[in-house]
């Protein structure tokens, strides 16, 4: 029963950000602007750095991402996200589920997730496949209105180890090995 409730609330998310792709970068890109204008003091991307951006949405992170490295793969579960990011760039995106990642153990030096983990409904699996395909470090940012931001942090010391964390206005956003 319980796998079929996942479903459901996998499913109903993506319907709502399907619904609103059109809309997203109008609504959201001077949020995620200021969250990746944080996020850069955090960790260095070098111009040879491969790097996976979970939960990519309409790719307005992952443009400014792919000005620095070498390659980024984008993903989101999100189809019409997906569809809306392609028309604004030639970026390498794909639909794909975060809890199982199609890629290959340590495809990339590092991994991005902008306010994603706290969509996801089995965290320790998404968890397990962020650090199944990252050699390096992930930075990952989660809400701070989040009800359960406590069990979240605990997961992610259970897969990591936080190295930084800083509060931004909406979302803490953490750097982990």
């Amino acid at each position: 029963m319980s796998n079929l409730l996942n479903l459901t609330e996998s499913l109903l998310f993506m319907k709502y950000y399907d619904a609103i792709a059109e809309g997203y970068n109008e609504l959201y890109s001077e949020e995620q602007l200021k969250k990746w204008n944080a996020a850069k003091r955090l960790i260095e991307f070098k111009p040879t750095d491969k790097v996976l951006d979970v939960g990519c949405g309409t790719g307005i992170i992952t443009v400014l991402l792919a000005e620095k490295v070498a390659s980024v793969k984008a993903i989101d579960s999100s189809k019409s996200m997906i569809e809306n990011a392609k028309r604004l760039n030639n970026i390498n995106y794909q639909v794909a589920d975060t809890t199982e990642l199609p890629f290959k153990d340590k495809s990339f030096d590092k991994t991005v997730s902008f306010t994603v983990l706290q969509d996801i409904k089995d965290q320790d699996a998404a968890l397990k496949e962020i650090k199944r395909v990252t050699k390096g470090e992930v930075l990952l940012t989660i809400l701070k209105r989040n009800k359960n931001l406590e069990k979240v942090k605990e997961k992610l010391s259970k897969y990591f180890v936080i190295k930084k964390t800083i509060e931004e206005e909406k979302d803490f956003i953490f750097l982990l090995s």
